[in-house]
């Protein structure tokens, strides 16, 4: 595995434990068929025995459906509130996928590794390849629609692209006129305010649906890994050791929320009723109930990585990390 995917693996799960299993270079997973032996020739994602299991790095809703995608292509569906999980019936990747988003019940699109952007028209159960750039070393770690024709894909050494024809087509374009190579991990936004979450503290911004962006750097010394616009409009970031950022002016200023820990955190939602969660390292869950002015920082007794969080259409939380899901 070359250095640069080995970053990219970093940055995107945060647990320097799973870099050994999650490389292809490495040994395979446990209960991995015989046949994996073959698997580098074959795009396809193997239905695994233990794909339960898979590392998972987002999830997402399909309307009533849990979405949940990894390590090796593996796509997890539960149509029970997560419950039961089965894999999906057909992924043309084996990459390891980074992001995913539904814009409605069926339509969605997933993210990752060798460039890879994949689309699902029926709720995720069977997918197209619809980018791949296998030789470039720049994962794609984020993925973004704001309707079935418009969206964007970020990743890493400030790889950006855009779409207007729902993913047909991807053009690469530069955040600012002279270019920049910075690591992007997540887009995110609401209306025309697109906010890209960046290293070393940098905030990419876009008050015009990203037709044109500026660079705003924070205090903070390391790298955004995630976030989200709140009911309110006020904006959270949050990443490496612990910090988090909030900003209440379209995300023009930021200033810094002491989060109770130093875990490095990875996913935040919001509930129905206001509350807020952000997930982390070492079974790290922070919770806000004044729209992200202060936090109380709780670690699980098993200390398991958390890297995604999702809430079903009944509110419920689930948690996702490195041995897949982790229940709610």
């Amino acid at each position: 595995m070359s250095a640069i995917k080995k970053a990219a693996i970093i940055a995107a799960i945060a647990i320097g434990s799973l870099i050994a299993a999650l490389s292809p270079a490495a040994a395979d997973p446990p209960d991995l068929p015989a046949s994996a032996s073959a698997a580098s020739s074959n795009p396809v994602a193997m239905q695994l025995p233990n794909a339960m299991h898979a590392p998972i790095l987002a999830a997402a809703t399909a309307g009533s459906r849990l979405v949940a995608v990894g390590a090796h292509g593996v796509v997890l569906l539960s149509d029970d509130a997560g419950t039961h999980w089965r894999q999906a019936a057909f992924v043309p990747t084996q990459a390891l996928l980074t992001s995913l988003c539904f814009i409605d019940a069926q339509q969605g699109w997933a993210a990752g590794h060798d460039g890879v952007i994949l689309h699902t028209t029926d709720g995720g159960e069977h997918w197209q390849l619809q980018r791949e750039d296998r030789g470039s070393d720049k994962p794609l770690m984020s993925i973004r629609f704001t309707d079935a024709n418009h969206g964007f894909a970020v990743g890493m050494f400030g790889l950006a692209l855009r779409t207007e024809d729902g993913g047909a087509n991807w053009t690469v374009f530069d955040l600012l006129p002279d270019g920049d190579d910075k690591h992007l991990y997540e887009i995110f936004g609401a209306d025309k305010l697109l906010i890209i979450a960046s290293e070393a503290g940098a905030i990419y911004r876009s008050a015009d649906g990203g037709d044109s962006w500026s660079l705003l750097q924070t205090s903070n010394l390391g790298s955004f890994w995630t976030g989200l616009v709140l009911a309110d409009g006020s904006l959270l970031v949050a990443g490496q050791r612990g910090h988090v950022f909030r900003s209440v002016d379209q995300g023009l200023s930021w200033i810094e929320i002491p989060s109770g820990t130093q875990q490095s955190l990875t996913d935040i939602v919001q509930r129905k009723d206001g509350g807020i969660v952000i997930s982390g390292l070492a079974g790290t869950l922070l919770e806000s109930r004044d729209s992200g002015t202060s936090f109380s920082a709780t670690s699980r007794p098993d200390r398991l990585p958390l890297t995604a969080l999702l809430l079903d259409a009944h509110g419920d939380l689930h948690l996702f990390g490195n041995g897949g899901p982790v229940g709610k």
